[in-house]
């Protein structure tokens, strides 16, 4: 097998598999597409490279298409293969997942989520040659959404320590991940990135305006995200409700994302009719983002949520709370606001402080924009290809050992 040449900070050849469970471009997908149409594009001298990414799908092969996910894949220039899955806990994934592996003969395999860390440590566990692979998890936290999730979560406890090494994006998860059993030694810890695209035109912003029912003069609040407990929508309508007493104007507070909470949320809305607007899913969020002068995440746990990065992209000032990875890259009154999870009284201050200073919300911005210089895609890439160079050199007999969160 060729592997990383670490020399040159590349690879002569590298043959990546990545496995995992979406239908459309998530969170965790993005930095992964991003990785592969950076690497295709010769980075860093980064010679061949070839990418296949593993989901399942409870219908017949889909039509590239007519597939969210799968038609990002193909744009990436990677190879997107599907298996056929007829219900939950199928077995029959585990051979087809065995030979789509054979087939590409990755030199490493990822896996992405719980279920995808769960289905290839079984195929590891009925195919020998399966074990010779170096594997690698990525860790992206977790959410409350169904018993099925939730049992797959507690088969992390299982999987994870058993991977060459796990990624995980922010210290808090690193160190969470450690209390479940993961050896310290095989734990890194990476940023999200994100591919910021051009600002969109103005008539597609104004589209979006009309679209959302807003209006010009409107002040609009920005929020975005799965709509789940732990994402503090709650909180959010709360404080808004605060806001709206004890502020004058039009205000409004637009919720971007769906979810099992949705439902909840609405009637906690109500009461503000055409003040809180519920947008759904949005392909692309980019227009929404240049309509709001600032963006909340009220989260009550999280990572590192690549619409942080986005809205550090599209310069908008930020209120978040100190949660996760958040305050690795954000710094309160210099960045953003960060505030305490679960506190809608000091959501409506911050946000009430920042609909009435222009300044802050001009400097905010500005040094948002800034710091996400650290996280750009070839700082994102290199630091994953030293892992890779890491992983393949420690499955050599003489490999070094690897101590700490790197």
């Amino acid at each position: 097998m060729v592997g990383l040449d670490t020399s040159q900070q590349g690879a002569t050849e590298l043959r990546l598999l990545s496995i995992i469970e979406a239908l459309t471009v998530t969170g965790p997908v993005k930095p992964m597409l991003t990785f592969s149409r950076l690497m295709g594009s010769g980075f860093a001298g980064s010679g061949l490279f070839t990418h296949a990414i593993v989901t399942t799908r409870r219908s017949a092969a889909p039509r590239i298409a007519e597939d969210e996910l799968l038609a990002a894949v193909r744009n990436a220039g990677a190879e997107g293969i599907a298996l056929r899955e007829r219900r939950p806990f199928d077995a029959a994934v585990l051979p087809q997942l065995t030979d789509a592996v054979r087939r590409f003969r990755p030199h490493i395999v990822e896996t992405h989520d719980c279920k995808s860390h769960f289905l290839f440590h079984l195929a590891r566990g009925s195919a020998p040659d399966m074990r010779r692979l170096p594997w690698i998890a990525f860790h992206h936290g977790y959410t409350r959404t169904s018993w099925r999730i939730l049992a797959y979560q507690q088969l992390d406890r299982l999987t994870l320590r058993r991977t060459d090494q796990v990624i995980t994006v922010c210290r808090p998860f690193a160190r969470s991940l450690e209390s479940r059993g993961v050896p310290r030694e095989k734990i890194s810890v990476i940023t999200n990135t994100i591919e910021p695209p051009a600002p969109p035109p103005r008539e597609v912003v104004e589209r979006t305006r009309t679209a959302l029912d807003l209006a010009p003069s409107d002040r609009v609040i920005l929020t975005v995200g799965r709509l789940s407990r732990e994402k503090g929508h709650r909180d959010l309508i709360a404080a808004f409700r605060r806001i709206r007493e004890t502020m004058s104007g039009e205000i409004r507070l637009v919720i971007v994302g769906d979810g099992p909470e949705r439902a909840h949320l609405e009637r906690l809305a109500a009461p503000h009719g055409r003040g809180v607007v519920f947008a759904g899913q949005i392909r692309d969020p980019w227009p929404v983002y240049s309509l709001a002068d600032l963006f909340v995440l009220p989260s009550h746990s999280e990572g590192l949520p690549l619409v942080i990065l986005e809205a550090m992209a599209a310069a908008r000032p930020i209120i978040a709370t100190a949660v996760g990875g958040i305050p690795e890259i954000l710094t309160d009154r210099c960045s953003a606001l960060l505030i305490p999870p679960r506190s809608p009284g000091a959501l409506a201050s911050a946000i009430a402080e920042l609909l009435e200073d222009e300044a802050l919300r001009t400097r905010l911005a500005s040094e948002a924009s800034a710091a996400l210089t650290r996280s750009a895609p070839p700082e994102y890439a290199r630091r994953l290809l030293s892992i890779y160079a890491l992983v393949l050199s420690n499955r050599q007999p003489s490999g070094a050992s690897h101590a700490g969160y790197n």
